[in-house]
């Protein structure tokens, strides 16, 4: 890992860097007890980590047998490892983990955020998940996606090859994202295409979708309509969040869901 390819960032702008002490706050998470009965998966978003969950963990490890959190091939390792990340890479490895821990579990939820909120629709699909939970899915950007899917590749030919990170979009102040300070335009060009192919599904099983009011990254609206009127969906509008909801304003609404979805669970 390269820790200097990071920055702590807030509305686009670099407040910190971080030191090599620090790596272990991006490193994939995999926390399990002796109980094979609930695990959670974690899915995170484009160039981000792992680290963008730690604030939900010690309330997550409550509610599960098994937290994990893989790190998105090209994430969490260096400018790169990242530029040559493929999309089918992000499928192939996601589909690999949650293979897994739907052999070891009786029950596996999953959680994704953003670009991970989009392969976990696509894992809904594969396999028989028991509670999906949906942390604003890049299903629908803000940004007309074939303008800029153009301009990405126009300036990739014309010999660019990295442009600045505009990462960490929260609507508080208390925290900050870690991700990657520069894009390349390779990766730029796979996560576009990645979004503008993809065949949505309805997710068929239970599903909390979370959608903050300020996303300036994902168009929640247009989000919310795939997903309306649908019996085993329901839509909460986080007021005091944007996009990196995990981190943001509403943090104990996301965990009030899951905690109360497991109680009437087991009630039931």
């Amino acid at each position: 890992m390269n820790i200097d390819a990071f920055r702590c960032m807030r509305q686009g702008k670099q407040l910190f860097t971080l030191n090599q002490q620090d790596s272990f706050l991006l490193a994939p998470i995999e926390q399990r007890t002796n109980k094979t009965h609930r695990a959670l998966l974690l899915l995170h978003g484009f160039s981000s980590s792992p680290a963008v969950f730690r604030l939900l963990l010690p309330s997550l490890t409550l509610y599960y047998d098994a937290v994990v959190c893989p790190a998105l091939i090209g994430h969490a390792e260096n400018l790169d490892s990242f530029a040559h990340a493929k999309a089918r890479d992000w499928i192939s490895q996601t589909e690999q983990t949650c293979e897994i821990l739907t052999k070891q579990f009786t029950q596996v939820d999953l959680m994704g955020l953003s670009l991970g909120g989009l392969l976990a629709c696509h894992l809904s699909t594969r396999f028989n998940l028991h509670h999906l939970y949906l942390l604003a899915p890049a299903l629908d950007l803000r940004l007309g996606l074939s303008h800029w899917l153009k301009i990405a590749k126009a300036l990739n030919w014309l010999g660019f090859r990295k442009i600045r990170s505009a990462a960490g979009n929260l609507y508080t102040a208390e925290n900050c994202e870690i991700a990657y300070r520069q894009l390349p335009l390779t990766t730029i060009i796979e996560i576009l295409t990645l979004i503008q192919q993809f065949q949505f599904e309805t997710p068929k099983c239970p599903t909390d979708l979370f959608l903050g009011c300020h996303d300036e990254v994902v168009s929640s609206w247009r989000v919310a309509d795939r997903f309306t009127d649908k019996e085993n969906i329901n839509i909460h509008w986080l007021p005091n969040s944007a996009h990196v909801l995990p981190l943001d304003g509403d943090q104990n609404t996301i965990l009030a869901c899951i905690k109360k979805n497991l109680a009437s669970k087991q009630e039931s």
